[in-house]
């Protein structure tokens, strides 16, 4: 096993169960999302070299299923032909009631074959290598494969975009037999777009040849600001001490505002623009 894989129906029902379901408002009134799946080359983990889309489904002219959040499974189409693939996806966003927010991908194939036949191209093209053989089977949120006309289209998340969050992943597939594996990490890094949560996740291509459902389901707590050491002379909140404080203390020169007023002589003046010019630079207590 070189990847992981989510949560059983049984763990998913849990989580819906878990907080409310809702549809994230945005601009159209649904938050729709892109999706796909694909057999890729993976020379390191997590470093996509090159990819065949096995099937995507986009807000393309002519798509009656577009898919949207909580809005049930939709066809991936053939991004060439558009035509259905044997494979349909569907993507839920959940607000757990605790501040935490959890999103899931999960894609399956329509009559229970494996993901990956003998008619699966085994090898895909790359700019730096040329044919490469497959390693992986792909699926994505968002993310797009550079497919021509595939968005980057994640799902909405209420909350600050450039905030800090801690991010739990489940990763799990079914197996033709209907056993599962099911695998758990924690994550952080840019999936956490403007527009939307946006991830990909590969699953070994000899897996996939005996599995034929698999997702994921992440769930975003945000992490509290960090707290400045005490006696910092940092006001906006970054914990380093620079020309924006500088700045912010200037604007309130002459006042009695706490927040300026360091040495608690109940002016902002000299003395606590001496204080703050000492302690210039990242902020180590006091």
């Amino acid at each position: 096993m070189r990847r992981n894989g989510i949560a059983s129906v049984h763990v998913f029902t849990i989580l819906l169960a878990s907080g409310s379901v809702a549809t994230t408002a945005v601009a159209g009134g649904v938050d729709t999302y892109s999706t796909g799946a694909a057999v890729a080359w993976l020379p390191q983990e997590f470093v996509l070299g090159g990819a065949i889309p096995l099937g995507a489904n986009f807000a393309f002219p002519g798509n009656p299923f577009t898919p949207i959040v909580n809005g049930g499974p939709v066809p991936l189409y053939d991004p060439v032909s558009q035509a259905p693939t044997n494979m349909v996806a569907e993507a839920t966003g959940v607000d757990n009631g605790d501040g935490s927010w959890t999103v899931s991908l999960e894609v399956f194939t329509v009559d229970g074959s494996a993901f990956v036949t003998k008619s699966t191209p085994l090898q895909v093209p790359t700019e730096c290598c040329g044919l490469q053989p497959v390693t992986d089977f792909v699926i994505d949120l968002g993310n797009g494969y550079q497919v021509p006309g595939f968005p980057v289209d994640g799902i909405d998340i209420p909350g600050d975009t450039s905030a800090s969050y801690f991010v739990a992943v489940e990763y799990y597939f079914y197996r033709l037999d209907g056993t599962q594996n099911l695998e758990f990490g924690d994550t952080t890094g840019p999936y956490l777009l403007p527009q939307g949560f946006c991830f990909a996740w590969g699953y070994a291509v000899e897996d996939a040849v005996d599995m034929n459902r698999a997702g994921f389901v992440a769930t975003f707590t945000p992490t509290p600001d960090p707290e400045c050491p005490k006696g910092c002379a940092d006001v906006t909140g970054d914990c380093v001490v620079s020309g924006d404080d500088l700045a912010a203390l200037l604007a309130a020169w002459g006042t009695n505002d706490p927040v300026f007023d360091f040495t608690g002589d109940g002016d902002v003046g000299g003395a606590d623009l001496a204080y703050l010019l000492s302690s210039w630079g990242d902020c180590v207590g006091g």
